[in-house]
């Protein structure tokens, strides 16, 4: 870690904030790579190796577990020829799984403006990919998880740091109750990790991701997998069950009362970040005539829209077997009492 991430802390026992001390012990021209952080106000200590901060202080057995099951899948990443190189490839891998990640990091970079020097958190940081990419458009990142094994967690930066290029903070904690202050972030990013969370959890993760963005930040949320009333999904996470990871499925209606209950404005999850006019037929389409005809009556514009409905319907609740793409915005002003986000 560099000094520079200490100010963005929190004790994650006293929840104290700015109560911080450093102790560096061995540094290179990088960063601090052994050392100590100390909590003023209730005496914690939480100690760096490697330049990965451990704030997992006091974490529920069950996160242990599935820290312990990741480095158990990284053993069997090794025996189906992961390794370094192929790591650097990502998300650009022949793997259907990599191509749905490729393609949301390419919606995400499209529809977000981002500027250089802005703060993003990337939760559930897994191998470091994303953390990597944005870093390299010159965000300053942190890369948030609760494993540090190499493949399947935190010490995998090491592949993308060792080149001098890039450089992001890594830090171990809970997604739920993240070490960070308040009103840190510019964005934070999620990619396929909110389900990771019981129902409890999944509520105050949202929470405490809204504290720590900043007033007008973003929550930036990509490939989250989702329950449907034809495709419930009674058996997910069974085929990863053997390393204990807390799989989940929910429906797309938990996942927006959530966030609104956190004090998020919403974008419409089914536009995925497409232009509201791309919704229109092409001029070139075939129906494209008819479709003008529609939109310029009033009945014409009610049955569109009824037959908008409809069909996001049957897609995104009934029948689909679609991912969520979700925007969410911390407004300017709070709208929601804080008391009232955690009720």
């Amino acid at each position: 870690m560099r000094a520079s991430l200490l100010p963005i802390l929190r004790c994650p026992r006293c929840r104290a904030e700015g109560s911080l001390t450093l102790t560096a012990r061995r540094s290179d021209e990088r960063e601090v790579r052994e050392g100590e952080i100390s909590c003023g106000a209730c005496g914690g200590a939480a100690a760096i190796a490697d330049g990965i901060v451990d704030m997992l202080w006091d974490a529920p057995d069950f996160v242990h577990r599935e820290a312990a099951g990741l480095d158990r899948f990284a053993e069997v990443m090794r025996a189906d020829g992961w390794d370094r190189e192929r790591i650097l490839a990502l998300p650009d891998v022949h793997l259907a799984y990599w191509y749905a990640q490729g393609r949301a990091m390419k919606d995400v970079l499209e529809m977000t403006s981002f500027a250089p020097g802005e703060r993003l958190l990337d939760v559930g940081s897994n191998t470091c990919w994303a953390s990597n990419i944005f870093a390299r458009q010159g965000l300053d990142v942190i890369a948030l998880d609760i494993a540090s094994a190499e493949l399947q967690g935190l010490r995998t930066a090491e592949y993308f740091l060792e080149s001098g290029e890039v450089y992001f903070e890594r830090l171990l904690s809970v997604m739920y109750d993240p070490a960070l202050a308040s009103g840190s972030m510019d964005y934070v990013f999620c990619c396929e990790v909110l389900h990771h969370n019981d129902h409890a959890n999944l509520k105050r993760t949202l929470c405490e991701l809204h504290r720590v963005l900043k007033p007008g930040g973003k929550l930036l949320i990509v490939n989250e997998p989702l329950r449907f009333l034809l495709r419930p999904k009674l058996d997910h996470g069974r085929e990863v069950e053997q390393y204990e990871g807390n799989e989940h499925v929910y429906f797309l209606h938990q996942y927006l009362r959530a966030a609104r209950a956190a004090g998020f404005q919403i974008a419409r999850p089914w536009l995925r970040g497409v232009p509201a006019n791309a919704r229109r037929l092409a001029p070139e389409h075939r129906f494209a005539g008819l479709e003008r005809a529609l939109r310029s009556n009033p009945a014409g514009r009610v049955l569109i829209e009824a037959n908008r409905i409809a069909r996001y319907a049957w897609r995104h609740v009934i029948a689909g077997d679609r991912s969520m793409f979700l925007t969410c915005t911390k407004p300017a002003s709070p709208e929601v009492p804080p008391g009232a986000r955690h009720a």
